[in-house]
C-alpha cells in the first residue's frame, strides 16, 4: 500500500503559456492533456512532500510509525538543488 500527496496550489496552463512566451494555452493542453498542474507552496520540498506521503501510507495501512525500524526516499536531487 502506498501513500500520496500532491499540493494544494495550482497553476492553470492558460497562466505557464502567458509565463514562457505567451504560447497557445490550448496547444500546451493539447499537448500535456492537463488544464492546471499541482505546485507545492514556498514551504514544500521533495522532503516535506515525502514526509506527507509517508504519513498518508502508514494511515491507509493502519501501521503505527513506531513499529517501523527505517524509511527510505529517492528523489531526483537533494532538496533546492533544482532551483523552482
Amino acid at each position: 500500500m502506498g501513500g500520496v500527496y500532491i499540493p494544494r496550489f495550482r497553476i492553470s496552463t492558460k497562466e505557464i503559456a502567458r509565463v514562457w512566451g505567451g504560447d497557445d494555452p490550448l496547444r500546451i493542453k493539447d499537448l500535456y492533456w492537463v488544464e492546471e498542474r499541482s505546485v507545492g507552496g514556498p514551504d514544500e520540498d521533495a522532503v516535506t512532500m515525502a514526509v506527507e506521503a509517508s504519513r498518508n501510507a502508514l494511515r491507509r495501512a493502519g501501521i503505527d510509525p513506531r513499529e517501523l525500524g527505517s524509511v527510505f526516499v529517492g528523489t531526483e536531487s537533494k532538496p533546492y538543488a533544482v532551483k523552482p
